[in-house]
């Protein structure tokens, strides 16, 4: 009987083996190495390009590097983000790293509230998606690996489960 319990365990491990990778959540470090700063003047694109360049999904972790004391980032809603009205926001994270949840699906604003550091272009907006983590590849993988990885995605529980049976039996 208790070679039967394990072998059900084994079982359902291997079924939710292929569920473990599509399941974890991806880390965007905002600005990249850059980190959260005021863009060069004139750059308006480093924040605008980091939110085109990357695929947000829900319980994403966005990681807002800066210098404490000099920077910090609000949540705003869209009126206020658009105009850089950063005396009425909706979440302050003060202290970095800041790591934001992305704890919903639809759009969100993100600023800093310094003086004049909005407006200099500090600032960015987001659309998160419902699904699996973006720690997918941004371009589809070539047809035949495309084929390929639900094959590999079930032959390995299978395989998991004949060797479990062959030694349990």
């Amino acid at each position: 009987m208790a070679n039967v319990e394990i072998l059900v365990l084994l079982v359902a491990a291997a079924l939710l083996m292929p569920l473990r990778h599509t399941t974890e959540a991806a880390e965007h470090v905002v600005g990249g190495s850059a980190g959260w700063i005021i863009p060069s003047q004139g750059d308006t694109s480093l924040y605008t390009s980091f939110a085109a360049n990357n695929t947000f999904r829900l319980n994403d972790i966005l990681v807002f590097n800066f210098a404490t004391g000099f920077h910090n980032v609000v949540t705003l809603s869209k009126k206020h983000y658009d105009s850089c009205n950063v005396s009425e926001v909706m979440q302050s994270f003060d202290t970095a790293p800041a790591r934001i949840t992305l704890n919903r699906t639809g759009e969100f604003y993100f600023a800093c509230a310094f003086s004049s550091h909005c407006s200099l272009g500090q600032k960015l907006s987001i659309h998160v998606t419902a699904g699996s983590s973006s720690l997918a590849p941004l371009s589809p993988p070539p047809p035949a690996s495309r084929a390929a990885m639900p094959l590999v995605a079930v032959t390995i529980p299978v395989l998991f489960i004949a060797v479990a049976t062959n030694v349990l039996f």
